[in-house]
Parts: C-alpha cells; sequence; structure tokens
C-alpha cells in the first residue's frame, strides 16, 4: 500500500489538528523508527473476547490490520492486553476491604476468562503504565460500562426503568469520561477506541432457548426444566417477564451509546483535540441472543456453552473462585463464571467488531 507519513499518521492517531501541515520526512514504520506500535487491550469481557481463542478475537484482528495493511508488515506491533472477564471501572468497595483484610492484592491477575471484578479497568491503565514508561500507547480499544451494572441489573424484568437509566448515566457517563482522563493522562500521544454494547435479548430471540438459559443460570435441575419451560408456562409466565427484559434490553443499548458518546465528547472538549471515538456495536436485534441470525454464543441445551473454551474455563473459575471464596470470604459462583461466554459474540460477532473499528480509524490513517 502506499507509504504513510509519519508524522501525518501521528498527529492524526493523537486527533492532531495539524494534519495538513504535518510535513512528509519519510515513510512511517519503516526501519528507521524501530520501535514498536503499541495497541492496550483495557476493559471487560466483551474486549477481552470471552470464549474465543486468540486467533479469532477483536484485537487480534486489529492488530493485524494495522501490522499488514497500514504498516506493510515493517514495523512491529506489540499487543497488550489487560483487559479480562468481568472488569468493573473501579473495584468495588467492599470487595477491596475483603481483599485486603485477606492480604489479597487487588491488581493480581488471573486469567482472562475468569469472571471477577479486579484488576479493576482503572488498575488495568496503572499496570499498563508502569510497563509502557512516559510514552504509553499509540491505539487504546476499551469497552466499559456493564459490569458496573451486570448483565443482570440491565435485564432485571422488575427493576425499575429510570434507576436504569440513572445507572447507565452514572457509569458510561460520568465514570467513563472520568476513567478517559485517567487513560489520557499517562497515554498522551494514543486514540483511545470506546466501544459500544450490543442488543443482548429482541424481539427475535427465541423464548424456550432464552428461558432455558434463564433456568440454567438458576442451576435448575434438569429434570424440572420440562415442567418450567413449555408452551403453557411460557405462555402465562414468560411471556410478561420476556417483553419487560426486552424493554430493558432496548433502554440499555440506546442509553448506554448515548452515554458513552457523550463521554468520548466530553473528553476531547477537555484535552481541546479528537482523542478518544466512539465506535458503536454492528450488531442488530437480528444477531441478539438466541435469534436465529445470532452472533453471538448460545447455551447448549445440557447447559453447556458452544464456545472451545468451555471446558478449561469450568475448571479455572473453580479453581480460583473457590479459593477467593475461602480466603477472602467472597461469594462468586464458579458455575456462573463457567457460563460467561454465553451471549458473548462469536467469532463472526468478533470480526464484526473489528470491521466497525477499522471503518472508525481508516480516516485516521494519512495515504499518499
Amino acid at each position: 500500500m502506499s507509504a504513510i507519513d509519519r508524522r501525518t499518521f501521528i498527529g492524526l492517531l493523537t486527533g492532531a489538528a495539524a494534519f495538513c501541515l504535518a510535513g512528509r520526512t519519510g515513510a512511517f514504520g519503516v526501519s528507521e523508527d524501530p520501535t514498536p506500535f503499541n495497541v492496550l487491550v483495557i476493559g471487560d469481557s466483551l474486549i477481552w473476547g470471552q470464549g474465543l481463542p486468540e486467533k479469532d478475537k477483536t484485537y487480534n484482528h486489529i492488530a493485524n490490520w494495522i501490522r499488514n495493511d497500514i504498516l506493510g508488515g515493517v514495523r512491529i506491533v506489540d499487543v497488550k492486553v489487560k483487559a479480562h472477564s468481568g472488569a468493573t471501572i473501579k473495584l468495588d468497595p467492599e470487595e477491596a476491604e475483603s481483599l485486603n483484610s485477606a492480604k489479597i492484592d487487588p491488581a493480581i491477575e488471573y486469567k482472562g476468562e475468569v469472571n471477577i471484578g479486579f484488576p479493576s479497568i482503572w488498575q488495568q491503565v496503572n499496570r499498563a503504565s508502569s510497563e509502557y514508561g512516559s510514552a504509553g500507547a499509540d491505539l487504546i480499544l476499551l469497552t466499559a460500562g456493564i459490569t458496573d451494572i451486570t448483565v443482570e441489573g440491565v435485564l432485571d424484568p422488575f427493576g425499575r426503568e429510570a434507576e436504569l437509566k440513572d445507572e447507565i448515566a452514572t457509569y458510561c457517563g460520568e465514570r467513563v469520561a472520568e476513567l478517559l482522563g485517567h487513560i489520557g493522562s499517562s497515554n498522551p500521544k494514543a486514540t483511545i477506541v470506546v466501544i459500544g454494547y450490543y442488543p443482548i435479548i429482541s424481539k427475535q430471540s427465541r423464548a424456550s432457548r432464552v428461558f432455558n438459559g434463564w433456568l440454567e443460570s438458576r442451576e435448575t435441575a434438569s429434570f424440572l426444566k420440562p415442567i418450567y419451560n413449555n408452551v403453557i408456562t411460557r405462555t402465562l409466565f414468560f411471556s410478561r417477564i420476556r417483553k419487560k427484559v426486552i424493554k430493558r434490553s432496548k433502554v440499555w443499548l440506546e442509553d448506554s451509546n448515548y452515554h458513552l458518546q457523550k463521554a468520548v465528547e466530553t473528553h476531547n472538549e477537555a484535552v481541546g483535540s479528537s482523542r478518544a471515538i466512539f465506535v458503536a456495536s454492528p450488531l442488530t436485534e437480528e444477531n441478539a441472543v438466541e435469534a436465529p441470525n445470532t452472533k453471538l454464543f448460545r447455551m447448549k441445551k445440557n447447559g453447556d456453552i458452544e464456545d472451545p473454551l468451555f471446558s478449561e474455563r469450568t475448571s479455572d473459575c473453580a479453581t480460583v473462585l473457590n479459593d477467593l471464596n475461602s480466603k477472602a470470604k467472597l461469594k462468586y459462583r464458579p458455575s456462573r463464571c463457567a457460563m460467561a461466554a454465553v451471549g458473548h459474540p462469536d467469532p463472526n460477532g468478533a470480526a464484526a467488531y473489528a470491521e466497525a473499528i477499522k471503518a472508525a480509524l481508516k480516516p485516521l490513517f494519512a495515504q499518499k
């Protein structure tokens, strides 16, 4: 592909307004600039890529694209992954107290598939900063917000919509804006890509499959499922709950998009340049949980999850969480952790996310 001017590229990538003024002093990424292009991945299970092998993760698609298509394979692209399943923006105070009492470091890193709140995203930024030094990353991929509310909280059919909207405004708006300031202060040249969430459940989600998943999440005995999950019970009981859940899922999608975008705008106004960009999810209601054209991992009828990491994750969740529960008197559920990949983007969903991020980044790369 055409050579990329180094100064122009960096100017665009950091949102500098001097794009047209940058002088063309040589191709970006050629041998005279041997420093790696640093990609930092922080956040929760969405950008971590729950249930996906490395080759299928969204951030891996992005790194390969930058390495091969943007930099022409002549410069190292270094990917540092701090994101993990369950990460909250900041550590819950009660959990922090429990960990402190048990003398467990809340910055300790477990396997990314294990669904726990720590290291928090704030801590992920700190750890990366200590490893990068003053230079920081060139590109940051971030997802944040839903774990502070929890999926259960978003979809709670008995919850008040006004309370949900307030929580979304707090975590996806105020807390993410604060987080962006923290990220930017230790990564002065980075473009920060804030990635949006997708519709969880829609009208196209199959009621019987969704209800089965709900029963599994409550650890319902297998022999009871046919009694609970049949046409009569779904019509009399679950249909009303399903409508409320679908409505809350729509509120989540619309409000989280609005507030994440607002957080990006707030950050850019504060720093005086377009340092951050928001990329909305490419997944639609047609791709929601248990929809015919879903791009999310499904639950099998026996309660297993169809992702390739299910067995390994089940074992890791039991080992880590039983130990934490014993030492710190926490209440993590290994069985729920094992199920964590259900409803997360499958390889097709992750690839769709990668294409959306590429499309947003392309204008930031100057080409002759």
